[in-house]
């Protein structure tokens, strides 16, 4: 069962081909009206397929980093120019939000569908506009052809001995990110900066649907959830230092998720990714991808979520004053992102970060308000919202616990 209001936006969302930076796509039924906002990323010169490499912060050179599997991520268009769905109060005109809530969403995600209805019902709780914003690598900012490209990506990811969870679903991305696992780090270090860059738009006054001194809140789920959580840990240039963040089953260490799921990554993609990332991180990663974990400190807040021991200190005390700020949701059936290892990293081995968790029963973490159990249907996964008879009171509470942490905020 599904609210008929979803269907409406999340379709408008998804098949409108063309869009433009002037009329919104109107619901006058609903009282919402949804601009489609293009953006130019300024950070494509982390991605690979480069000659060389800068880090300006440090006056270091290093050398190329090319790749066989073109076109090179750097030059793919689609990644760089894109657009993304903000969701307000209709007829609002002139007016800017004086709230902003940035949705992020989970790894491997072709469509914003699922998300438009927590979406919705933010702005009706909060008042605040309600930007779903693409990561990279996902959603729009995709390289078209990938999508006619499966059959040869899944016979490569069928034929490796031992693979489970090889899937038409996840067989594309888990090509790319086995063959360079740093893509996980490098696309993440872009999603980082474009997400800066719209906090710096609208303190800037250069936003035309936000005020420069709107609260900028982050609802983070899944992957979007450790892209907040850094955004938070960092606050570069003090830029969220009055923002809040919903952590919505994420969180916790990476050697502690189970991320193999024919709707995310292959088997053999996550093994990869845990080598790089956690068992043999300083023996594997070039000197490039070894500089950022090591020197930067967005690096070190990456190893830490990672589950880096050395590194974990430094980041319960930087939870603890981050406390007021966060609320962790954890969900009690997740086999993905466990509700225990959530605690683990977010309350901190001896529980005194005083990070707020709440544990709720909902589905799979690919879709928590929807699917009981791995048994259902692909086409359920992608296709429908929500089943509010089974998940309603869930998504309810959700909805109640994200927007008793962002309050209002200017409304």
């Amino acid at each position: 069962m599904e609210h008929p209001s979803y269907r409406a936006i999340a379709h408008a969302i998804r098949r409108r081909a063309i869009w433009t930076n002037g009329e919104p796509m109107d619901f006058p039924d609903l009282g919402a009206e949804v601009f489609f906002l293009s953006v130019r990323s300024r950070h494509g010169h982390h991605l690979l397929g480069r000659d060389g490499y800068r880090c300006e912060e440090h006056g270091i050179d290093f050398p190329a980093e090319r790749i066989d599997d073109a076109p090179a991520d750097c030059d793919i268009a689609e990644n760089l120019d894109f657009r993304y769905p903000l969701l307000r109060a209709r007829g609002a005109g002139k007016d800017r939000a004086r709230h902003l809530v940035v949705l992020l969403h989970g790894l491997n995600e072709r469509s914003f569908t699922k998300y438009v209805p927590w979406a919705y019902q933010l702005w009706r709780a909060t008042g605040a506009a309600v930007a779903l914003y693409p990561l990279s690598f996902h959603v729009n900012r995709v390289l078209p052809r990938w999508g006619r490209e499966i059959e040869g990506h899944l016979s490569r990811r069928r034929a490796l001995p031992r693979n489970e969870d090889a899937h038409p679903f996840n067989c594309v991305i888990s090509d790319r990110l086995d063959a360079y696992p740093e893509r996980l780090f490098w696309g993440g270090l872009q999603s980082y900066g474009d997400v800066l860059d719209l906090v710096r738009e609208v303190r800037e006054g250069r936003h035309p649907h936000v005020h420069p001194e709107a609260r900028i809140d982050l609802l983070g789920y899944s992957i979007g959830g450790y892209l907040a959580l850094g955004l938070l840990l960092l606050d570069e240039g003090g830029l969220l230092g009055d923002s809040r963040a919903v952590i919505f089953e994420s969180g916790a260490a990476l050697r502690a998720t189970n991320m193999s799921s024919r709707f995310i990554i292959d088997h053999a993609c996550e093994v990869s990714l845990m080598k790089l990332y956690v068992r043999f991180t300083g023996r594997l990663a070039n000197p490039r991808l070894g500089h950022w974990l090591r020197e930067h400190e967005l690096g070190r807040w990456f190893r830490a979520l990672c589950g880096d021991e050395p590194e974990r200190g430094r980041l319960e005390t930087r939870l603890r004053d981050l406390a007021p700020r966060l609320l962790a949701i954890s969900n009690s059936a997740d086999e993905v992102i466990p509700a225990p290892a959530m605690l683990n990293t977010l309350q901190g081995l001896h529980r005194d970060t005083g990070v707020r968790v709440e544990e709720l029963p909902l589905g799979v973490h690919e879709h928590p308000f929807l699917c009981p159990d791995y048994a259902q249907r692909d086409r359920r996964f992608v296709t429908e919202f929500m089943d509010l008879p089974r998940y309603g009171t869930g998504f309810e509470r959700f909805i109640d616990a994200s927007a008793g942490l962002f309050g209002t905020g200017g409304r």
